[in-house]
């Protein structure tokens, strides 16, 4: 929990997080109203590779709020941002733009579905270089406090849960699926994390699915690395994927080696899906359990564009991943507050606006 504020400012800001003249709710509708939420990257706002108050700002709980006349404020990083995104040069900045600003969205880029209970900027399990930044717990949350910690000390009315990607994202960009996650903890994990928001006495709660994570662009086919020359002789003919984590070091002096342990092979690729699968199937059981209700956002990721037949340096992979080839853009968070914003009025009642943006 970040450390508290004084009475007058706490008044404040919750008077910030109530509904705005922007939008007027219909006669009977239910309130939407202290909204949190949970999440890792994709929650936060983190885009091409990293954290800003732009790309903060433009995120889907932000816009999903303003949907509903709430101002939702984001805990918005100094520029060049924490860490900055790609193409921008300065040292990583993890200091608030405004301290004082207590955040209902306390995602964490990183965070794995057990992260949310446990780990904090001083508490982490086996922490994955690429994944665990305390930096990023100390700007967001304050020190020594879990996601679920700063999720209940608001007292939520409405929560949104998308997390699980990264149980299964980076393993598989990797090309180790098979190192993800198992289904065992990561049930019991969502579980008590769904459970605890349930007897914390939150009663309006969507929980959010675990995307394909094979159809990400980071994830680079063969054929396309062949032609930039960065794939050894032993890929003719293969069927075989490396994620952006790998390409990145790779150089026609250095190719990738389709033996290595870190090509994904076919057999990986169906691992992965398989995997997404389990952990989706895992939700939705969780989900009937505590009667809630399951946002599919491979739906939404369905309906958006796809790569671009001829990509550009400012927009590789068109308009609906960032320039990091896994996180959203600001045109697809656009996209999923609305969907959202359709789908918690069909599930709760309320008057969100669910015009196209």
């Amino acid at each position: 929990m970040r450390r508290l504020v004084p009475l007058a400012l706490s008044a404040t800001l919750l008077a910030a997080c109530a509904p705005t003249q922007a939008h007027r709710a219909r006669p009977g509708a239910t309130p939407f109203t202290q909204y949190v939420a949970i999440g890792d990257s994709i929650t936060a706002g983190f885009q091409s590779g990293g954290l800003t108050a732009a790309s903060q700002r433009d995120a889907y709980p932000r816009l999903l709020g303003a949907r509903g006349g709430l101002d939702v404020p984001m805990p918005e990083v100094n520029d060049p941002g924490c860490p900055p995104p790609i193409g921008v040069t300065g040292e990583k900045n993890c200091t608030r733009r405004d301290p004082a600003v207590r955040s209902p969205v306390v995602a964490i880029p990183g965070a794995k579905v057990g992260d949310v209970l446990r780990s904090t900027d001083r508490q982490v399990a086996d922490p994955d270089p690429q994944l665990y930044d305390a930096d990023l717990y100390r700007v967001i949350l304050g020190t020594g406090t879990t996601q679920l910690g700063a999720a209940l000390a608001q007292k939520p009315q409405f929560v949104t849960v998308w997390i699980g990607n990264n149980d299964v994202l980076l393993p598989t960009l990797r090309g180790r699926p098979d190192t993800s996650t198992p289904v065992a903890p990561f049930r019991a994990d969502y579980r008590t994390l769904i459970e605890r928001l349930r007897v914390s006495g939150v009663p309006h709660i969507v929980v959010m699915t675990v995307p394909d994570v094979t159809r990400v662009p980071a994830l680079i086919p063969v054929r396309l690395l062949r032609l930039a020359g960065v794939v050894a002789r032993d890929c003719d003919g293969q069927d075989v994927y490396f994620g952006s984590v790998v390409v990145g070091r790779a150089t026609a002096a250095q190719p990738l080696s389709c033996a290595s342990s870190e090509a994904l092979t076919a057999a990986e690729f169906a691992q992965a899906q398989a995997t997404v699968a389990q952990y989706n199937a895992v939700i939705r059981e969780v989900a009937a359990e505590f009667q809630v209700p399951v946002f599919d956002v491979n739906a939404v990721l369905d309906r958006l564009p796809g790569r671009p037949l001829l990509p550009t340096a400012a927009s590789p992979f068109g308009r609906s991943f960032s320039r990091d080839g896994v996180h959203p853009s600001s045109f697809a968070h656009a996209r999923f507050a609305q969907a959202l914003a359709v789908f918690m009025n069909e599930q709760f009642g309320t008057d969100l606006d669910v015009r196209a943006p």
